[in-house]
């Protein structure tokens, strides 16, 4: 089964209100889920941030190296996915640049 690829973007529009016009924020992903639309830009940026977390696979199948694997840290990997940590080194953690 592919592993759907989440690429939530914040869509900006103006917007006429009772006290003029004002912008308003809405975040729509790849997956088809939309959000509430927002006059607050970061009520938006926490909506995506939330989704990412909801949907991210279990950290032992997210990309350990997104810039050489073409991914992106919070998705799935089948580079990545179940591959054990060498014998030795299984207290280190990855960064990400």
């Amino acid at each position: 089964m592919p592993h759907i690829k989440h690429r939530p973007r914040i869509h900006r529009w103006r917007e006429e209100t009772s006290q003029g016009e004002a912008w308003c924020y809405q975040v729509r992903c790849s997956c088809g889920e939309e959000f509430d639309e927002h006059y607050a830009k970061t009520l938006s940026l926490n909506d995506r941030a939330r989704h990412l977390m909801d949907v991210a696979p279990p950290a032992s199948d997210r990309c350990r190296e997104p810039r050489a694997h073409g991914n992106r840290p919070h998705d799935h990997c089948p580079l990545c996915a179940g591959q054990d940590a060498l014998p030795g080194f299984e207290h280190l953690t990855a960064t990400h640049a």
